[in-house]
């Protein structure tokens, strides 16, 4: 057997139908890395049956199938397609060829078809047992799977011993027959359980069964005997029945012939009769008339009675009507009145609203002037602020000019007394100095003064600023004649000084204008002032004014609403008061129309009372002559009466006798109807006690002989029988059996279940042994060829397989110590990468050295190896290839080199992969001076 060629469409990069046909032998698989070699190694994993998305390289099942590119669009399924040469029989089919088949779709469905049937997964992995080949078996080695066998926990290693051992299929049985007997332990203790319940409910309704039985068979005697015994009850009811049949019809016999003489006296009668009848009817209807005339007379007396007393309460109601109409005319008189007050005070109201209106209009009018008036004041008031800015400026200019004045002075000072005699001039300069030196740290003094006074005052603070300013101007000039008075003193100093002091260019002079203007200043200041503390004056003048106003708007705006209430109030009385009225008027109108019908049925009263006078006088003539009348057909009646006496004491007699007969009939009736309704109360009864018809049996009537007295005795004492039974379950027997075909049927479920359970132990146990026996024996073979593989491709060194429980082989885990030459023994797991790829390769030839697989795929297993290495990996290849066929995909020449067949694939559209195919009819082969290995 031989993996023949692989088919795939839409598996991952493999866009198109690809073929791959593989010979036996040596086949090397080559590509650049991303071309999808190792998407041929995963369609033949997917294919064997691989259910995990992690070892397919993906995220999900259906991305396997090809997502397209920018130059193809995706497909909507893929499928593998994977043909094996079965020649020798391997595979438990009888077919030369297998082809099995994988196919998934975008929705995520999958189907297996072997040899173009649909099967299971499960089908697919038991064909592949035992043989090496599988998702998880040795027939698929990539170098990620190699390292993962070699770090793997050793009990995860087991399962290559027991693929090589063929013991797969034989443990899948085992977990299977223990999986069984599991469930058939679970459905053991099920039916157990049940079968307990069936069986008390089997002894319970078997002796429900018995009493039932025996209350069947009491229950049919009592039918039995109550049968009988309601038969001759029966037919004692039908004798008599039959006995007073006859003698009602003696007594029709009877009475007939006496109906029939009644009748001839009747007929006789009957002529007198019709005479007397015509003649008392005669005498009935006259005094039925006279009756009705009396009926009528009463009648029209009790007319007249109530017309007089129907016309006396209308009087009477008149008389209230009038009283009425006088008070409903008084109560409109005062609602006119009323209304005409209600009137005069709305009329009020609405005049003093419309003066209050026009008040608040005026008030409002006058704080819009005044406001406009206060705008204007405030205006006015910026502008003087104004004013008052420009006359500091001028002020500062004219300080400016009075200290260059003064120093002027000084000067001039200093220089005439300089020609004067030095006592004199001493003293002179003195008082000068001292003079001048308190007028400056005055004039400093107030300059400060007022500086300060000019940086606190605001706009709300000008009428301050004013008055502090005219001060100070009124110290200054006092200051300035103070300063004149005494250059007066010195007035006789020379005549030079004081003609450059008096003259019109002297200092003199100047000082006279400085002080005009100071008094300019000054005097504007003051109208300033006046202005601004006028304006001040009528801004507040007019502000009390506008708050005043504003207080009576509101006062007259409350007296608006007050009186707008009151107006409202009026308007509501004044149309309660037209309500009023307009209802007055109608029951004043009322109460006229009353009064004018009283009148007129008074009027109408008269007149009915005058006409029912007539009909009496009428009415009473009438009786008279009827009275008349009666007395002549009360004679004639009485003449027929005599006559028809004698006739009728006769058809007394008969009719006596007939009563009696009539009597006696109806009585037999009777009896009959009773006898009738017990017949039928019997039948019921029977019908209700048996639910059937005493009338089935009837034709057994006569032949019970047995007295009832007796059926009565044996009846109570069955039913005695019956009642001691207690209560009985009538559907036991029927319930009985379905529990004893149940409780039959439970305990052979039960005995088939025992006997499998037996079965299953048997086959686990000899499944066991079996398995343990080939497992001890191909794991030694396993550990003597993984020994002799070690030491060639090492060159020497040790390597052991160890069970760590030997008592257990089947659980055990499996070790793997290795010792290259040169190193000490140690675990794998702590070898280099190159050492452990090797032990790897060593670990899968000694297992195909006890049970090659018919096809081996090498996934890139010689990448971690040097080139010594590659060598011996070759010999060793070559060697098994010629009892297996290896697929070895590779980028090692010297492995491929050592290829009978050598596959390429490529990717010359992105994303797309394609194959070529190149057969190697001659090789040269790798010189090899050791001897081919031996399996044991």
């Amino acid at each position: 057997m031989f993996l023949k060629r692989i088919e795939i469409l839409g598996f991952k990069s493999f866009a198109d139908k690809t073929i791959i046909d593989f010979s036996d032998g040596i086949t090397a698989l080559l590509g650049p890395n991303g071309c999808g070699k190792s998407n041929i190694v995963d369609a033949v994993k997917w294919v064997l049956g691989e259910q995990s998305v992690r070892n397919m390289r993906a995220e999900r099942m259906d991305d396997v199938i090809f997502s397209g590119t920018e130059h193809r669009k995706a497909l909507s399924a893929a499928e593998v397609t994977l043909v094996i040469a079965n020649e020798t029989g391997v595979l438990e089919l009888e077919r030369p060829e297998i082809a099995i088949k994988r196919r998934i779709f975008r929705e995520g469905e999958n189907e297996y078809i072997l040899n173009g049937n649909s099967v299971r997964l499960k089908e697919i992995r038991e064909l592949f047992f035992d043989t090496g080949i599988g998702k998880s078996a040795y027939s698929i080695m990539e170098q990620g799977r190699i390292d993962q066998i070699l770090s793997t926990r050793p009990e995860e290693r087991r399962y290559l011993f027991e693929e090589a051992a063929g013991i797969t299929k034989f443990l899948a049985r085992s977990n299977e027959a223990e999986r069984k007997l599991t469930r058939t332990e679970e459905n053991m203790n099920q039916v157990e359980n049940i079968l307990r319940e069936v069986r008390r409910s089997h002894e319970v309704l078997k002796k429900q069964t018995e009493k039932t039985m025996a209350y069947r068979r009491l229950r049919e005697e009592i039918f039995t005997l109550d049968r009988n015994l309601k038969l001759q009850q029966w037919q004692k009811l039908e004798d008599t029945r039959d006995e007073r049949t006859r003698q009602l019809e003696n007594k029709a016999k009877q009475y007939t012939e006496i109906a029939r003489r009644i009748q001839e006296i009747k007929n006789t009668l009957a002529s007198k009769l019709d005479t007397v009848n015509t003649m008392e009817s005669r005498l009935i209807e006259n005094q039925k008339q006279l009756y009705g005339l009396d009926l009528e007379k009463e009648n029209l007396q009790r007319q007249i009675r109530q017309i007089r007393d129907n016309r006396n309460e209308s009087e009477e109601i008149l008389k209230t009507f009038g009283a009425r109409e006088k008070n409903a005319a008084a109560s409109l008189k005062e609602l006119a009145e009323q209304k005409a007050r209600r009137e005069v005070d709305l009329v009020n109201f609405q005049d003093r609203i419309k003066e209050i209106e026009a008040s608040i209009i005026s008030c409002a009018g006058t704080i819009k002037s005044s406001e406009s008036r206060i705008q204007q004041i405030s205006t006015d008031t910026e502008s003087s602020n104004a004013a008052l800015i420009k006359e500091e400026k001028l002020r500062e200019g004219l300080q400016d000019d009075l200290r260059t004045l003064t120093d002027d002075i000084v000067r001039e000072l200093e220089k005439h007394l300089s020609d004067s005699d030095r006592s004199t001039r001493r003293k002179l300069k003195d008082r000068i100095n001292s003079g001048i030196n308190e007028l400056r740290i005055r004039l400093k003094g107030r300059l400060s003064l007022f500086g300060d006074r000019r940086n606190l005052a605001g706009g709300g603070k000008s009428r301050e600023i004013l008055e502090q300013t005219a001060v100070y101007f009124d110290e200054l000039s006092a200051e300035i004649e103070a300063l004149a008075g005494f250059i007066e003193e010195y007035w006789a100093s020379g005549a030079d000084f004081l003609e450059e002091f008096l003259t019109p260019e002297g200092i003199i002079t100047r000082k006279r204008e400085l002080d005009d203007k100071i008094s300019t200043s000054k005097e504007k200041t003051a109208s300033l002032k006046e202005r601004i503390l006028a304006l001040g004056e009528e801004k507040s003048s007019l502000s009390q004014q506008i708050q005043k106003f504003r207080e009576s708007m509101e006062e007259f705006r409350v007296a608006q609403a007050r009186t707008t209430t009151q107006a409202a109030a009026v308007r509501d009385a004044l149309a309660s008061l037209a309500r009023e009225t307009e209802t007055e008027e109608k029951h004043l109108d009322e109460i006229r129309q009353q009064i004018v019908a009283e009148n007129h049925k008074i009027k109408n009263f008269i007149q009915q009372v005058d006409l029912l006078i007539q009909k009496q006088d009428e009415f009473t003539k009438q009786q008279e002559k009827l009275r008349g009348d009666m007395v002549g057909l009360e004679s004639g009646i009485s003449r027929e009466n005599k006559k028809m006496a004698g006739r009728e004491e006769e058809l007394q007699s008969l009719s006596s006798k007939r009563g009696a007969l009539e009597l006696e009939k109806e009585k037999i009736r009777m009896e009959l109807g009773y006898l009738s309704e017990e017949e039928k109360q019997l039948l019921e009864d029977f019908r209700d006690r048996h639910s059937r018809e005493l009338a089935d049996f009837a034709d057994i009537k006569g032949s019970i002989t047995r007295a009832a007295r007796d059926i009565r005795e044996e009846l109570a004492k069955v039913k005695g029988e019956l009642k001691a039974l207690g209560q009985v379950n009538l559907m036991a027997p029927e319930e009985f059996v379905e529990v004893a075909e149940r409780y039959e049927f439970l305990n052979g479920q039960l005995t088939d279940l025992q006997k499998g359970k037996n079965d299953l132990v048997q086959v686990t146990e000899e499944i066991r042994r079996e398995s343990v026996a080939k497992f001890i024996q191909t794991y030694q073979d396993i550990r003597h060829n993984f020994h002799l593989v070690f030491r060639r491709l090492f060159g020497g060194g040790k390597a052991e397989i160890r069970l760590q429980n030997s008592e257990d082989p089947l659980n055990s885990g499996v070790e793997i110590l290795a010792q290259p030459p040169g190193k000490k023994l140690e675990n794998i797991s702590l070898l280099s990468g190159g050492e452990r790829s090797l032990c790897g390769v060593a670990l899968l030839f000694a297992t195909f050295m006890v049970k090659p697989s018919p096809f081996c795929i090498l996934d890139e297993i010689d990448a971690a190896l040097d080139e010594a290495n590659i060598q011996r990996f070759i010999g060793i290849l070559t060697e098994f290839g010629q009892k297996s066929q290896f697929v070895v995909i590779t980028h090692n020449k010297k492995t491929a080199a050592g290829a009978g067949s050598l596959l390429g694939v490529t990717m010359q559209e992105s994303g797309v992969s394609r194959l070529i195919t190149l057969k190697l009819d001659e090789k040269e082969q790798n010189s090899n001076d050791e001897k081919p290995l031996k399996a044991n």
